[in-house]
């Protein structure tokens, strides 16, 4: 009898035991997080930042609502124009010029035509140490007026010299005239005398032609 009260005891106690262990488990269990809770996944992408804005495009402002269809056309006619002489593209240059136009330039190299002759004179380094173009582009929306046939657009342009340290920056006034559909250069703006190193631009640049 004796020995049965002590086997029950022993089994009372045994089972007192095991569900305090059980309990400390999962009290364990559910206070510590897991590994994969503690530690991000490298391969996972971080959504605590939002992702940086894409650069402004510099052509977005041409074609805004506000502004006509001849207006859209002047400003491209300018952005295609800067453009050509950033390319070093003399022909392309010269077929946005009115016929007549690069006349008022003095142009270093004479290929025997205007696209030849312009190409080879942009970034043209003058003996006598003036600054040597290298490159330029329309950095703001320019400003367009148009008045029947004529057009003038003021646009932001940044001059760099390939031996200067600083760009310039300055408002290049280009004035159109219509032909046909589009629009061509009535005379040579700024930015084409600087391109060809022609440091004293022509205060004539800034008046409408003539």
């Amino acid at each position: 009898m004796a020995r049965a009260r002590l086997t029950l005891l022993i089994c009372i106690v045994v089972a007192a035991v095991g569900c305090g262990d059980d309990d400390s488990d999962e009290s364990t269990t559910s206070t510590q997080p897991s590994a994969a809770e503690t530690s991000p996944d490298p391969a996972s992408p971080d959504t605590s930042r939002p992702e940086a804005d894409p650069e402004p495009d510099e052509g977005a402002e041409d074609d805004a609502p506000s502004l006509t269809p001849d207006e859209r056309a002047a400003i491209r006619t300018v952005r295609a124009y800067v453009d050509a002489l950033d390319a070093r593209d003399g022909a392309a240059a010269c077929a946005l010029l009115a016929p007549g136009a690069i006349g008022e330039v003095d142009l270093p190299e004479n290929r025997g035509g205007c696209g030849a002759s312009l190409t080879a004179s942009i970034g043209y380094r003058d003996p006598r140490g003036l600054p040597v173009w290298k490159t330029a582009r329309v950095v703001a929306a320019p400003s367009v007026e148009v008045q029947g046939d004529e057009a003038k657009v003021v646009a932001t342009t940044v001059t760099e010299f390939s031996d200067r340290d600083e760009p310039s920056i300055e408002d290049d006034v280009v004035y159109l005239v219509r032909s046909g559909d589009d629009w061509l250069i009535a005379k040579p703006s700024s930015t084409l005398y600087r391109s060809v190193g022609v440091a004293d631009v022509p205060p004539s640049v800034l008046a409408p032609p003539g």
